[in-house]
């Protein structure tokens, strides 16, 4: 007599993973609508978590979430391509006990996340497209350079009045101010040793060099503004008072 071979079959039942997500390795918890299944560490790739899933648990609905950080949102982009319904949820709108909050560990968090996926008690974020996140990382570097120049023209003032040096009277108006005229006057500036007066040179270089860059990430913002995604929104943007 010729033994059967059962195979597994989930269909119509849903599998829920909760990920822990972390540079070198992930902490993912199974769980399904009775049990918990397997908690595990794995290779920090979604390609990974979704084979297992197939193979445990053939023809199921995956769901899984993560919480938002350093990682972004290419994990989620992946699941998703893989048919598993991810979401991403703020890590502080996790429903989190007084004895999760003591015994904080990768299991812990992991577990936390699964159960309260499979009880529905999360809210995912909104997650944009790659392009409009793409468009962000150019926002953002013009946010740092504008930071990074204050930075350096504020050490530059702060040594002229470590030293005592003042400001000609012709360079305090506002149109003066960090101009031309006036960056030629700091270059020509001589400190009582070299030290001095190198250190003070290289950051009168680091603030030309950062303006260059602020002045060309401008125009990449501006044409940025003429893309047909983003038109509409600056013009509507520009019919606020104090704006347009």
């Amino acid at each position: 007599m010729q033994a059967q071979i059962k195979k597994l079959d989930f269909t119509g039942q849903n599998i829920y993973a909760g990920i822990d997500v972390h540079k070198k390795s992930w902490k993912v918890s199974i769980y399904s609508e009775e049990l918990h299944h397997k908690t595990f560490s794995q290779p920090p790739k979604p390609e990974v978590l979704h084979q297992y899933l197939a193979k445990h648990f053939p023809k199921g609905t995956y769901y899984s979430v993560y919480e938002a950080g350093f990682c972004g949102f290419w994990i989620h982009d992946k699941l998703q391509s893989f048919g598993v319904n991810n979401i991403v949820v703020n890590p502080a709108d996790v429903p989190t006990t007084d004895k999760e909050k003591k015994r904080k560990t990768d299991r812990v968090d992991s577990n936390k996340l699964a159960r309260h996926l499979r009880n529905r008690d999360l809210e995912a974020i909104y997650i944009h497209k790659r392009d409009v996140l793409e468009d962000r990382v150019l926002l953002r570097m013009r946010r740092m350079l504008v930071k990074d120049l204050t930075r350096y023209k504020n050490r530059i003032k702060a040594d002229l009045h470590f030293f005592g040096i003042e400001i000609p009277e012709q360079f305090n108006k506002n149109q003066s101010y960090w101009s031309k005229r006036f960056l030629g006057w700091l270059n020509e500036l001589k400190f009582h040793r070299w030290s001095g007066t190198d250190s003070f040179k290289i950051l009168i270089e680091q603030v030309i060099t950062l303006r260059k860059n602020l002045l060309e990430m401008n125009k990449k913002v501006r044409a940025l503004s003429k893309d047909k995604y983003y038109h509409k929104r600056e013009a509507l943007l520009k019919t606020i008072p104090g704006i347009g």
